[in-house]
């Protein structure tokens, strides 16, 4: 291998390492390649590979602080300095190297008239340390780069080693190199775009911003256009152009001028996820930490773009049929997450959860002291499904039994079919006035006032009037048949409640929007969805009003048809709350009975003396622990649009699910691992 045609190759590997920053810096090194060339071929091993001179030449020119103190080492300046020409930075420098990223080719540092033997037991040997440690000053005096001169006076003392005189050119380019749209075969791609066409935009490239040039391929026997994130083509049914969203895109448009790589997108995401960020918050962060200076402009809008392309990635990429995302050509970013939802939202069913156990979530089953005859590999593991909901939810229509999306999000009541028909009946002057009042911002402080300090009355305000709120958790007029009446429709109606079910352990089986009331009936509607067949349906299913949901089951007969091998139990926090006079609720309903009646809910453990005491088998607080994680994006999610809100959400308890799934894997896996260690050491 010539080294010399090999070594062009090198600025093509410098796509990763940053631009110069706002501190001051040293020139790259600038010497005739002939003489670097014949530099390495004389000094080290013919055989070197160019990765090998890489790291070499990049490990120097990152650490401007090695290249100022070895060459002070150099030099003895006062009485008592010890001089030495070998400095001891760098044979640690060369000791690293050696030990770890070099170790596997520690051969091509070394010529065969170097004599070094090289122990493949030990990472490095005193002769090769000081041999390298020699070669290496070396290639720092070949490449200008020492901080002193011979006689020991400082010449320039080293700053960061700037890479802009050797940036790469970078594209932005399709991932297909050919045609693979159905029915057409596999021709190779054209590029058709105008040299004074050509776009340059900035990318977001994790914390810094680049300059590069986007190009597209276009297939000329069926006209599909083939992009770095999107492919455009026809859909031969209806012959409208579609475009199919790349899961495993590199790059993601963000705005006109803006790309993003995924570093980029994945760091919103999980900064959305970790820190409950806002868009707006993680502009402003992002910004401000590695855009000062720069020509680039992170948006909000830039911000959710990058989370929707990449909770659509997420998602999409689980998907075992299709895991790119088809929306029509035309689609606006409101658009796209609407699809996404109807396409990848499962109706609200966390697909990484489905068939789910682990040993929080389910255990063989236990039995009581006149069954301890019976088998438990005969019967089916105890699982259990944690439901409950939170007050926070999206706005929909105002008019009765409607529940379709805004027709604007801003100022409009209706959705766009009742907005043409009601929209200019119900604007009453008086009544218009009055709710505006009563909704503007100077009105929110005494709103706050009022719910801080509810029995306070001052005498200049009007006397309150006492109106008829529905408590959360109590019974729904919708049960009774009834339907409140609206006083008007200046705005807009909201959903009562986001319910949410969950497995003990915390991974989220599912979520739903419940309109007017968390009512046993919707409940049940909503656990009838999610547990289809017997088979499907958990032992226990556990939620604060358990009681109420276990009277109305019995009542409207579903339980004798659905819910005759399922328990509804309260936990155990609501459970302290619940009337004991409620034999219903005492006798079926108790989380956690200490009369050994359900030992599948309550078991013995024993501690560090010995001793015996009660545990509860589940955790009967995983939707009430859920739930108030999710309340930490209630000021994200209330100026949301019901499709945005939808796709949201359903992101977050996502990856909220998979990280949970890998935590429980990777404590299991720890623990096998020690219990392997602990089994070698017996």
């Amino acid at each position: 291998m010539c080294f010399g045609s090999t070594l062009g190759l090198a600025c093509l590997l410098l796509l990763f390492f940053p631009l110069v920053s706002a501190a001051p810096t040293s020139p790259f090194p600038n010497i005739p390649f002939s003489e670097f060339s014949s530099f390495i071929s004389g000094t080290f091993s013919p055989d070197i590979s160019l990765a090998t001179v890489l790291v070499l030449l990049f490990s120097l020119t990152d650490n401007p602080e090695l290249l100022n103190l070895h060459g002070r080492q150099q030099h003895s300046k006062v009485n008592g300095d010890k001089q030495h020409l070998v400095s001891t930075w760098m044979k640690m420098f060369s000791r690293l190297l050696l030990s770890k990223n070099l170790r596997a080719v520690r051969t091509e540092l070394f010529h065969s008239a170097d004599h070094i033997y090289l122990d493949p037991s030990e990472p490095y040997t005193p002769q090769s340390v000081t041999a390298l440690s020699k070669k290496l000053d070396s290639l720092v005096s070949a490449l200008h780069l020492g901080a002193f001169n011979t006689s020991g006076k400082l010449r320039h003392r080293r700053q960061e080693i700037s890479y802009e005189a050797i940036e790469p050119l970078r594209l932005i380019l399709p991932q297909s190199y050919e045609c693979d749209s159905e029915g057409c075969s596999q021709y190779s791609l054209s590029q058709n775009t105008k040299f004074s066409q050509v776009p340059q935009v900035a990318l977001a490239r994790g914390a810094d911003a680049i300059q590069a040039w986007v190009l597209h391929g276009h297939c000329e026997h069926c006209g599909t256009s083939y992009y770095a994130d999107h492919t455009r083509f026809r859909n031969t049914t209806t012959q409208e152009w579609q475009c199919s969203m790349l899961s495993g895109a590199r790059f993601v448009k963000l705005g006109q001028s803006t790309w993003a790589d995924r570093t980029f997108t994945s760091s919103v995401l999980n900064a959305t996820y970790s820190f409950h960020a806002s868009t707006s918050a993680f502009a402003e962060f992002w910004s401000t930490s590695f855009g000062l200076g720069g020509n680039t402009t992170i948006t909000r809008r830039h911000v959710w773009q990058a989370f929707v392309s990449e909770s659509i990635s997420m998602v999409a990429q689980d998907q075992q049929d299709n895991p790119d995302l088809v929306v029509a050509d035309s689609a606006d970013i409101d658009e796209v997450t609407t699809t996404a939802f109807t396409q990848l939202g499962n109706g609200g069913v966390i697909q990484p959860a489905q068939d789910h156990a682990c040993d929080e979530c389910s255990h063989k089953r236990r039995f009581s002291t006149g069954e301890q005859h019976l088998d438990p590999d005969n019967y089916d593991p105890v699982t259990m499904c944690v439901v409950d909901g939170i007050v926070m939810s999206p706005t929909h229509c105002a008019h009765d039994d409607c529940q379709s999306p805004l027709a604007n999000a801003r100022g409009e009541a209706f959705c766009e079919y009742h907005r043409q028909v009601w929209g200019n009946r119900c604007r009453h002057q008086r009544e218009w006035t009055q709710y505006q009042e009563s909704h503007s911002r100077a009105n929110l402080a005494g709103v706050r006032r009022m719910i801080s300090r509810p029995q306070e009355q001052v005498p200049w305000q009007n006397p309150r009037r006492n109106a008829e709120v529905q408590a959360h958790d109590q019974p729904a007029p919708e049960d009774d048949d009834s339907i409140i009446q609206k006083a008007h429709y200046f705005g807009p109606s909201k959903y009562y409640c986001t319910e949410t079910a969950c497995y003990p352990c915390g991974a989220v089986l599912a979520w739903a929007l419940f309109d007017r009331s968390e009512s046993p009936t919707n409940i049940l509607r909503f656990l009838a969805s999610l547990f289809p067949t017997p088979e499907s349906r958990p032992t226990y299913i556990c939620i604060d009003k358990g009681c109420q949901v276990f009277r109305t089951a019995v009542v409207n007969g579903s339980f004798e048809t659905t819910w005759k091998n399922t328990r509804f139990i309260v936990d155990t926090y609501h459970y302290s709350n619940h009337k004991r006079t409620d034999n219903l609720c005492q006798t079926w309903c108790n989380p956690s009975p200490l009369d050994g009646s359900q030992p599948n809910l309550v078991i013995q453990e024993t501690d560090d003396h010995g001793d015996l005491y009660y545990k509860r088998a589940f955790n009967t607080q995983a939707c009430e622990q859920l739930n108030a994680w999710i309340a930490g994006f209630a000021g994200i999610l209330k100026r949301m649009t019901i499709h945005n809100f939808n796709w949201f959400l359903h992101a977050m308890l996502y990856l909220h699910t998979k990280r949970v799934i890998a935590a429980k894997a990777a404590k299991k896996a720890g623990q096998a691992e020690d219990g392997d260690e602990v089994a070698s050491n017996v």
